[in-house]
């Protein structure tokens, strides 16, 4: 071997263990970058809601507040989202009543939250949806996975538990109520559409089916579950579908 082979096989060596430790140093620094420098990614309107940050970018959490609501959210990294070629957290998110985690991740090919489970407590959910009345009955959650990407809900599944109870809510721009019996919120992702179904969990006798196609909800409510309303008196077939209507989600 030449001396000028020589030089030229340790320059590139040389080269190697450079980039390398330039690696190396760039990664121990995100690692310990403070998590409050996320501020600068969230949207103006999440901004508010936002209390103290905590931890690092690569492993922390931060408190938050929405309007009455105060909870924690904390990650750390999810190692298994570098095989589909993205980036991902596991998430865990805490209120004084509810408990909720799993993973979230972000790709070339969209969105995704996977593995949830835990549950969401009616007080917390009467917060969230603020304009409806719902009852102290707590929601759970089971192995809901939901991916979201060009325009395809594709890969969304799981199912969530509510023991119901008196409620209050909006369809179709009128104030309804009715006494809401144990049910199964079930997801289905279908190219653009995503179908939410609600069973009872006793005898899994439908209700229900729910369609979000881009900004719109499309309801197509039966007899078996007006039958739970206040002063119905509807005649129709169990599963006859009765109420169709179709409403912005801006609007619920």
């Amino acid at each position: 071997m030449s001396r000028k082979t020589i030089k030229e096989d340790q320059e590139s060596r040389a080269y190697n263990w450079a980039l390398l430790a330039t690696l190396v140093l760039l990664l121990s620094l995100f690692v310990q970058t403070p998590s409050r420098v996320l501020v600068h990614a969230l949207p103006p309107s999440l901004k508010p809601v936002v209390l103290s940050w905590g931890g690092t970018v690569w492993s922390g959490q931060v408190n938050w507040q929405y309007q009455r609501l105060q909870g924690q959210l904390r990650w750390s990294p999810d190692p298994a989202a570098l095989f589909r070629l993205g980036a991902g957290i596991h998430w865990e998110l805490i209120t004084t009543s509810s408990r909720l985690s799993g993973r979230a991740a972000i790709s070339p090919s969209g969105q995704s939250l996977r593995d949830v489970t835990g549950h969401l407590a009616g007080s917390d959910l009467r917060q969230i949806m603020n304009r409806w009345t719902l009852p102290d009955t707590p929601a759970t959650i089971t192995s809901l996975s939901v991916r979201h990407g060009k325009d395809s809900w594709q890969g969304t599944t799981g199912q969530v538990e509510w023991q119901g109870g008196p409620m209050e809510y909006t369809l179709d721009g009128q104030k309804q109520s009715l006494t809401l019996p144990p049910v199964v919120l079930g997801l289905q992702g279908e190219a653009a559409r995503l179908q939410l179904e609600l069973t009872e969990q006793q005898g899994n006798a439908a209700l229900a089916t729910f369609v979000v196609n881009g900004g719109m909800l499309e309801s197509r409510i039966r007899q078996r579950l007006l039958m739970h309303a206040a002063g119905y008196k509807g005649v129709a077939e169990p599963d006859a579908v009765v109420v169709t209507a179709s409403q912005p989600l801006s609007g619920l």
